[in-house]
């Protein structure tokens, strides 16, 4: 009968990578942060914050866009092109209007909605999946460091043959 042994050598990262992948898709930046990593998860909520306030402004946009449908801007008066007279109707002149030049900025105001959505999509998962990975890499040393260096920085990797 074998005795079971513990390498205590080996971190155990505080949650598993299957609890940081769902942690982070559902709202990114948590399971960088449950594995002590608070810099990256601070990135993806940074990020989460600028895709969330990109979309309220953009379904803003967009409903502005739409509620110009109904409006029209006054140009003026119309005018008989031989005569240079305004035209009547009743003995009152005849108003020109211009429909509203926003309204042609519907669909792509509505692609640009659709874009910010989008790019919170992939923020989600991309956080996840490198929560992921993160978990699974927790007991690795980080043995790389960065240096400035005369006109530049120096980036060095200690790697244990």
């Amino acid at each position: 009968m074998r005795s079971a042994s513990v390498d205590t050598a080996v971190l155990r990262p505080p949650i598993s990578p299957r609890r940081a992948f769902l942690r982070s898709l559902l709202i990114p930046g948590w399971g960088q942060t449950s594995l002590g990593r608070g810099t990256a998860g601070g990135l993806f909520v940074l990020m989460e914050g600028v895709t969330a306030a990109m979309i309220v402004k953009s379904s803003d946009d967009l409903g502005r866009a739409k509620d110009a449908r109904a409006d029209s801007i006054f140009q003026g008066f119309q005018v008989n092109a031989t005569t240079g007279e305004l035209e009547l109707i009743d003995g009152q002149p005849v108003p020109v209007y211009l429909r509203n030049p926003i309204t042609d900025r519907i669909s792509a105001r509505r692609q640009h909605l659709e874009d910010w959505i989008a790019l919170m999509a992939f923020n989600h998962l991309f956080a996840a999946a490198e929560a992921f990975v993160a978990a699974h890499l927790y007991d690795v040393p980080a043995r790389i460091s960065v240096r400035p260096s005369g006109k530049g920085m120096t980036v060095a990797a200690r790697i244990a043959w």
